[in-house]
């Protein structure tokens, strides 16, 4: 099992965790994707980030 972390806020970037280090890419892309149309994410801290430039990494899980 793998999980997406969103580095720019230090928290997952979905509650779910995926069976393939492939799907949570996806899901990265989709995530990014969310914030094209604005231009920017804005993180916690409230920097503005361009949406290729979130930083999400996929980790693996552990399992329960």
């Amino acid at each position: 099992m793998f999980m997406l972390w969103n580095e720019e806020d230090g928290l997952p970037a979905s509650p779910d965790l995926f069976r393939t280090e492939e799907e949570a890419r996806a899901y990265a892309r989709a995530f990014r994707a969310r914030y094209e149309r604005q231009g920017y994410y804005l993180a916690a801290d409230w920097r503005r980030i361009a949406p290729e430039d979130i930083r999400l990494v996929v980790l693996a899980a552990d399992e329960p």
